[in-house]
């Protein structure tokens, strides 16, 4: 069976994914601007260092981030029923990974072959090192990470920076996990994250909200998972340990003298879960039907919580989701529709009116690849507000041709408007950017994505009348060297209150071994 996915996959020539649309693919964000520099730094270091798909146990598959409990259990059945995965033609045909996700994995994954009966398998050992400094009128800042992996049996992070307006060296952030073979999960030491079920119970550091997108509106817990986030929120001790479908977790953390604890049962089609902290506790589930889900979690956690909702996909690309939220005493309703070109999320609460709706095809002109998408959203609190966002790209050949309109009704009316191009292939890849903007009051700014060095998750918020431009360069020498170097410039030139404008430089050296 597997001999005709070989073939086809020798012969076929397979482009690799860009690395923003996979990580909204895998993480079901509607837009880069939806995510946090945690989550970007983590899949730019998974892009590093993949993680193998075929030896990696369930604690190192679920801690990694990439896949759901659901997809952890059918991905294990079928390499206990068939053996190694030899390629991502095949990974597609596995239950919950549909080959937009297959193809997205290719960046963030690996498929390595068992060797020949008797032969052990190496451990390869993969150290990474990021020098970078940055500078700006009357301030600078510099930071250096380290991240040290062996095998899928041991991981490393350490990481400490200043920043513009604090200068002071800190010993940073540090975090250990060794990953076990038999019942032994993993064991993490220094900081951590615990992320279990919906996120009544307990969920540390960030997480996408659900009025995003359809795939945002239920959330798949990863226990315990090492963090290299520059502000973690819990620091100690943590191990989780397996027995068959069961899963043990318990942890405490220092910081907060929060003690965590939780007992899971997994499988495709039943997950249910009991989690308990030292001011919380809660239990989750989902069922599987099939084409369908169900899930929620019941909480007590400074009060009562809960969460239930279904997702039902009729076929491949089409899913209907709708989840009823209870929070700090705030009732939730939120429902949407995700076809491939569209993707669109209502909710109504006693606090916030939201509606978003997005489009977004990919066609195909010529040997190049056009890409236009349409977001429209309205949000309201205490008044409206009302976005529209147009973007068109263009790819072919290694280039890149790429513009955006942004507007705003608000206390008042705002827009951006942006052009990019530049050479996305090769050793040394370079692209320029000018905007163009007038936003008037600070409740109508708009943040924009902006192409910076790994670890620089940069996403401006745009307020004033001017106009900017940046130059952004990678020049990747040989596999193991990296440069990076980012320049902008901002100016205000059309205010009637004189705002200085601001010269930027940023310089990044990675070495991995």
């Amino acid at each position: 069976m597997k001999v005709p996915i070989l073939i086809l996959a020798a012969f076929a020539a397979v482009a690799t994914p860009d690395f923003n649309r996979a990580v909204l693919v895998l993480t079901g964000a509607g837009c880069v601007e939806d995510l946090d520099e945690t989550t970007m730094e983590r899949f730019r270091s998974l892009s590093a260092h993949p993680i193998d798909l075929n030896h990696a146990g369930r604690s190192r598959l679920m801690s990694s981030g990439l896949l759901s409990q659901y997809q952890v259990a059918s991905l294990l059945e079928y390499r206990q029923a068939t053996g190694d995965i030899l390629s991502y033609e095949e990974l597609a045909l596995v239950d919950g990974f549909p080959p937009q996700v297959a193809e997205a994995l290719r960046l963030f994954t690996r498929l390595e072959a068992l060797g020949p009966p008797g032969k052990r398998r190496r451990s390869g050992m993969h150290h990474d090192v990021m020098i970078r400094g940055a500078a700006r009128t009357g301030a600078s800042a510099w930071g250096v990470k380290y991240k040290g992996t062996i095998g899928e049996s041991f991981e490393f992070n350490w990481g400490t920076r200043t920043t513009y307006s604090d200068g002071v060296l800190r010993p940073g952030t540090f975090s250990a996990a060794v990953y076990g073979t038999k019942h032994l999960g993993k064991l993490v030491l220094g900081h951590f994250n615990a992320r279990f079920g919906q996120g009544l119970t307990q969920w540390s550091g960030f997480s996408m909200p659900g009025y995003s997108s359809v795939d945002c509106m239920k959330r798949s817990g990863t226990g315990f998972s090492l963090t290299s986030s520059f502000s973690p929120e819990l620091m100690g001790i943590a191990a989780d340990f397996e027995f068959g479908r069961w899963n043990a977790a318990l942890g405490y953390s220092w910081e907060g003298k929060l003690p965590i604890a939780a007992v899971t049962y997994v499988s495709k089609t039943f997950t249910a879960g009991i989690t308990a902290t030292s001011h919380s506790a809660g239990a989750d589930w989902r069922i599987g039907i099939p084409n369908a889900s169900i899930f929620g979690e019941l909480a007590w956690n400074k009060g009562p919580q809960a969460v239930c909702g279904v997702m039902w996909i009729p076929e491949y690309g089409r899913k209907l989701a709708a989840v009823a939220r209870y929070t700090d005493g705030n009732p939730e309703l939120m429902a949407g529709l995700k076809t491939p070109a569209w993707d669109a999320v209502g909710l109504v609460s006693s606090k916030q009116v939201r509606l978003m709706a997005r489009w977004a095809p990919t066609l195909q002109v010529g040997k190049a690849e056009f890409v236009p998408s349409l977001r429209l959203s309205a949000r309201k609190t205490d008044s409206w507000r009302l976005e529209g966002r147009g973007e068109m790209q263009l790819e072919g050949g290694g280039w890149m041709l790429r513009s955006r309109l942004d507007l705003v009704k608000c206390t008042g009316f705002s827009f951006l408007v942006n052009a990019e191009a530049g050479r996305s292939e090769g050793a040394l890849r370079a692209w320029v950017r000018w905007s163009l903007f007038r936003v008037d009051n600070w409740a109508d700014r708009i943040w924009v994505y902006e192409r910076d060095a790994p670890g620089n998750f940069n996403v401006p918020a745009y307020y004033g009348k001017g106009w900017s431009a940046s130059l952004y360069t990678a020049w990747k020498p040989s596999r193991r060297h990296a440069i990076y170097l980012r320049v902008s410039y901002i100016s205000y030139p059309w205010m009637s209150e004189q705002k200085p404008s601001r010269t930027e430089v940023k310089l990044q050296y990675q070495l991995s071994l």
